[in-house]
């Protein structure tokens, strides 16, 4: 008798270990490292930008023209590093990524990776809005804006190297750092406008597909 009490105890407890539930804790999400910086001469002062301080961030956006199949349409690719609370601003703008606009308005992966790797003509061009090229655009810290300019006559240049693509819940990015040297100007016309000399210049960044 005593056997048969000590059994159903032990299947009692057996039974109840049973209905416990167990917490599923879900594996973390992947989320993409996006190291972002500036640093520059201007006019000869040392300009440095460091996300997060003094409310420095970046966005990346884009600039679409959505045209109809069969007619491409194209998007220019923006990476801002401003701030709410400071003036001064830096913005790359690199373009034009050409797609058929009847498969959406946001261009596919590979071709948002291609464009960077493999459409890019080198060595790449300044050109107003950046079109096949690209454009540096500049505000101080009074709030004037300068831009780059195609026609500038002082000597320029801009290399874009370290192109690494990521990805993860909130979007595609593709990573870079740019160097660059120039001249920028406060008018459409270089020979009406104020001109500041940006140089030794190093912009970390990145873009985002959508």
């Amino acid at each position: 008798m005593k056997y048969i009490k000590s059994l159903t105890i032990i299947l009692g407890v057996a039974a109840l270990s049973s209905c416990i539930k167990h917490e599923v804790i879900p594996k973390p999400s992947y989320e993409a490292t996006l190291p972002v910086s500036f640093e520059g001469d201007v006019e000869g002062a040392r300009l440095e930008i460091i996300k997060d301080f003094e409310g420095y961030s970046l966005q990346a956006t884009q600039a679409k023209e959505i045209l109809p199949s069969p007619q491409p349409s194209s998007i220019t690719y923006y990476s801002t590093l401003k701030s709410g609370s400071v003036q001064d601003m830096v913005e790359i703008r690199l373009g034009k990524l050409l797609f058929s606009g009847g498969q959406g308005q946001t261009p596919t992966v590979d071709e948002f990776n291609e464009f960077f790797t493999d459409d890019i003509t080198m060595p790449i061009q300044y050109k107003t809005d950046a079109d096949d090229g690209v454009e540096i655009v500049y505000r101080d810290s009074q709030g004037i804006v300068y831009t780059s300019s195609e026609t500038a006559v002082d000597p320029q240049d801009f290399e874009i190297t370290d192109l690494v693509s990521d990805q993860d819940e909130n979007g595609e990015y593709m990573k870079f750092v740019a160097r660059f040297n120039l001249s920028l100007y406060s008018n459409v016309d270089p020979l009406l406008a104020d001109t500041v000399q940006m140089e030794n210049a190093v912009f970390v960044g990145y873009f985002k597909r959508q």
